[in-house]
């Protein structure tokens, strides 16, 4: 008898290791959706050229920071970083084209996400000329605010050619 609760107690230990797994798994698959959405996002506000768009994107903390391609200096702070740099970036181009071309790697810890790859930009500079088009390695950071994940970090640099 005692044998018997021993294993009926050891299966249903099992049976709930393997429920917190998958859950945990869900979680993460669920979490991992969010984040590619987020920054899927970005790319959709970027290409549009939406500042209310971009700001919605973005977390609002001293702490953000933006690495544009073309920045000979970080972007710091939520007013620097997103209320400044993104109005001023729309400013100097008519036409923005840029997405997330390959995605090497989509992880979290459940309170941060990041999206490592590379995207493609086509720039049109209002004072006319050629667009600037090039490729970039891109990093961008998310951080969770309650059901949501927001940017704290794009970081994109130029690939040489």
């Amino acid at each position: 008898m005692n044998r018997r609760i021993l294993f009926a107690g050891a299966a249903l230990a099992l049976a709930a290791l393997f429920a917190l797994g998958r859950t945990a798994d869900a979680q993460q698959t669920s979490d991992l959706d969010a984040i590619k959405a987020a920054n899927a996002a970005f790319y959709i506000a970027l290409s549009a050229r939406d500042v209310k768009a971009m700001e919605a994107v973005w977390a609002n903390k001293p702490y953000v920071v933006n690495f544009g391609p073309r920045n000979k200096a970080p972007a710091i702070g939520y007013a620097d970083a997103v209320t400044k740099y993104w109005p001023n970036t729309f400013d100097v181009f008519s036409q923005i084209t840029a997405s997330s071309t390959t995605i090497a790697q989509i992880q979290s810890d459940g309170k941060l996400g990041w999206v490592v790859g590379t995207e493609t930009a086509s720039l049109q500079p209002k004072a006319g000329g050629d667009p600037l088009k090039f490729e970039a390695f891109a990093t961008n950071l998310f951080e969770k605010d309650g059901d949501r994940w927001l940017m704290i970090s794009h970081h994109a640099q130029a690939i040489a050619k």
